[in-house]
């Protein structure tokens, strides 16, 4: 029988990949920003790995140790599940990278895209390959092991470069950022994610030492992803606008422009804040000056009596309830 700390692991870790995945949804539902879409596609291709590569493999080799397999069996089976899981961690990867960059407001080149698919397209082939020879060839234990390693350490040496890679990007751009608000934010988030991977890395190395960190390790990885999510719903409560999906020229906010003298540009550039967006989209979306985006927030702000978004989103609201 399957002891029960390690049903209760597997429980918990299904959970908080679930959890994680809920509020990530949450988050792009309400806010509607494009790097939250790719928040939610990372929560769903790493705990779907997570399910395949690492529940999977966990479970195949407490079933098969109980029932007193050889090694090679036991192994094999393991690399089995592994490899299951590659595609799921190799997008991942990739969406963790890409949100890293979006988050800056930066998007990825279409080059680094081909080069980052074709490279971990040949690893994974290349690591299939040597499962199937591995069985086909007979590997003694010796060789199995060793084996072993080398694609424990080729997974980490993976991960620490995606890690350097997408953080690297945040801590080079972040001082760009002129919002100090989201600048704080942004490397909080980068340093939490940072603090959570090395953990969960130095856990992942000792996991063969004994089944408690084995444990500690896969409870980790899944539940890791949530402190980071919490945090960013935390900064986009307090400081970001949730998006006003209706179109405000409808009849029900005529009274609200007619009263306030809002013009059309006006009202155009009162549409895309309700929409979430920064002046700096807005600019891009009207076409129009950066400076002209600002100079029309501040007409309208003097024309409602307000003093940021909020309030303005608050007022265009209380319209919105009473039409």
């Amino acid at each position: 029988m399957i002891d029960i700390l390690f049903i209760t692991v597997i429980f918990l870790s299904i959970w908080a990949g679930l959890y994680a995945i809920l509020v990530t949804y949450q988050l792009h539902k309400k806010y509607r920003r494009s790097y939250l879409s790719t928040y939610l596609y990372f929560q769903i291709f790493i705990n779907v790995f997570g399910v395949y590569g690492i529940l999977g493999q966990a479970i195949a080799k407490k079933i098969l140790q109980q029932q007193e397999s050889s090694f090679q069996i036991i192994e094999s089976i393991g690399h089995f599940f592994s490899f299951l899981g590659l595609p799921f961690l190799i997008f991942a990867w990739y969406m963790f990278i890409r949100l890293c960059r979006e988050i800056i407001e930066k998007k990825l080149s279409r080059n680094f895209n081909l080069s980052y698919f074709f490279t971990l397209a040949f690893v994974s082939l290349a690591y299939g390959i040597v499962i199937v020879l591995s069985n086909l060839l007979n590997f003694g234990d010796e060789q199995y092991a060793f084996f072993s390693s080398v694609i424990i350490y080729l997974y980490v040496t993976l991960e620490v470069l995606v890690l350097i890679i997408a953080l690297s990007q945040i801590f080079i751009n972040a001082k760009k950022i002129k919002d100090e608000k989201k600048q704080k934010a942004v490397l909080t988030f980068a340093y939490l994610i940072l603090f959570i991977f090395s953990a969960s890395i130095t856990l992942f190395l000792l996991a063969n030492k004994n089944s408690i960190l084995g444990a500690l390790y896969i409870l980790l990885f899944f539940s890791g992803n949530i402190p980071p999510v919490l945090y960013w719903r935390a900064y986009l409560k307090k400081y970001f606008i949730a998006p006003v999906l209706q179109k405000i020229g409808s009849m029900t906010m005529t009274q609200f422009l007619e009263e306030y003298k809002i013009s059309k540009r006006e009202e155009d550039v009162i549409q895309q804040l309700c929409e979430g967006k920064t002046n700096k989209e807005i600019s891009e979306t009207l076409f129009i000056s950066l400076q002209t985006v600002k100079d029309h927030v501040y007409s309208i702000y003097q024309k409602t009596d307000v003093k940021n978004r909020v309030q303005l989103i608050n007022l265009i609201q209380s319209y919105r309830e009473e039409g």
